[in-house]
C-alpha cells in the first residue's frame, strides 16, 4: 500500500452458510504467473496416527510497497516461531512432529497484474522460509484496498494430496486428516469486497470463508482494526489480533502495524503465542 487516507470496508451481515468439506479441484494456473519450480516430492508413509503434531503453515504477507518494515521483522524472529513450535512439553515430546511451511504474498490484482501473488513451495527448514522472506520485496499495490480474498481462494484451491500418500507435493497441502492447515495473515491495509481473479470473479468474503471452512483452513490474522477483517472472524478457528489506530490519521494503521512488529520483545511474545496456537491446531482432532 502507498501513502493514503486508511479506508474501512463496510461489513456484511449476512451470516456464514457451511457447506460439507470437500476435496478441491486444483485451481488454474495463470501461465504469466511467475512460479518457483516445484522442489522433488518427498516419499513419506502417511498413518492415522501421525494425524497428531503435524500441520503445514502458510505466511500469507501483504506484499504491498509499505510492508517492508514488518517483513523483515517476521524474518528477524521467525526462527524463534519454529524453536517454540518445536519446543517439548512437560514429558519432553515435541508437541508439533512435523511441520512444512511457506511464504506467500499478495498485492493488488486490478493494479499489480500478474505481479500480484507470489507464490514459494512448502519447506522444512528454517532458513529455507528466511531466504523466502528476504525475497519477498514489498512494492506496488497502489492505495488500498488489496487482493487479500483473492489470495486466501489460491491457497484454498491448493489442492491436497492423496489420503495414506506415499509422497508429498511441495505445491499441495497434505491431506486434511493428516495434518493441520493453518493461514497466518500480516497486512497493514482493508481488502476489496470481492475477488478479481479470471477463475474466481466476484467472491465475497462469505463465499471465500465457506471455502476455507470447507478446506479446513485455520487463520490466525495481524491486521489493521476494520470491520473487513471481522467478517472473517466468522471463519471457524479464525483468531484475529486487531492492530488499533486512528481513522483520522493518515497511514495511521501502516505505522502501528511498523511499531507492533518493530517492538521485538513484544513481537517475540506474539510469535510465541501464535506457535502455541498452531501447535494447538496440530494436536486437534483433523475430518
Amino acid at each position: 500500500m502507498e501513502a493514503t487516507t486508511t479506508t474501512e470496508e463496510t461489513k456484511a451481515e449476512t451470516p456464514v452458510a457451511s457447506t460439507p468439506a470437500t476435496e478441491p479441484a486444483e485451481a488454474p494456473t495463470a501461465s504469466a504467473e511467475a512460479t518457483p519450480a516445484p522442489a522433488p516430492m518427498t516419499a513419506v508413509k502417511a498413518t492415522a496416527a501421525q494425524a497428531k503434531g503435524v500441520c503445514d503453515i502458510v505466511f500469507l504477507i501483504d506484499a504491498t510497497g509499505s510492508m517492508q518494515p514488518a517483513i523483515d521483522d517476521l524474518k528477524s524472529n521467525i526462527k524463534n516461531f519454529f524453536n517454540s513450535l518445536s519446543t517439548a512439553d512437560a514429558n519432553g515430546t515435541a508437541v508439533v512432529k512435523d511441520w512444512r511451511a511457506r511464504v506467500i504474498g499478495y498485492r493488488d490484482v486490478k493494479e499489480d497484474g500478474n505481479d500480484w501473488y507470489i507464490d514459494n513451495p512448502f519447506v522444512r527448514d528454517t532458513a529455507q522460509i528466511e531466504a523466502q522472506l528476504d525475497a519477498l520485496k514489498a512494492t506496488g499495490g497502489g492505495d488500498e484496498p488489496e487482493s487479500l480474498l483473492d489470495a486466501l481462494y489460491k491457497i484454498a484451491k491448493f489442492g491436497s494430496t492423496p489420503k495414506c500418500a506415499q509422497t508429498e507435493d511441495p505445491t499441495k497441502w497434505r491431506y486434511r486428516s493428516e495434518a493441520a492447515r493453518v493461514v497466518v495473515v500480516f497486512s497493514d491495509a482493508s481488502f476489496h469486497p470481492r475477488t478479481s481473479l479470471a477463475e474466481a470473479p466476484n467472491l465475497d468474503w462469505k463465499e471465500i470463508a465457506n471455502l476455507a471452512m470447507q478446506e479446513k483452513l485455520r487463520l490466525s490474522v495481524y491486521a489493521p482494526a476494520m470491520a473487513c477483517y471481522d467478517d472473517l472472524t466468522q471463519i471457524d478457528k479464525c483468531e484475529y489480533m486487531p492492530i488499533e489506530f486512528d481513522p483520522e490519521i493518515m497511514n495511521d494503521a501502516v505505522y502501528k502495524l511498523r511499531e507492533f512488529t518493530a517492538d521485538r520483545a513484544n513481537f517475540q511474545k506474539t510469535l510465541d503465542q501464535l506457535a502455541k496456537t498452531v501447535s494447538a491446531s496440530a494436536v486437534a482432532e483433523t475430518l
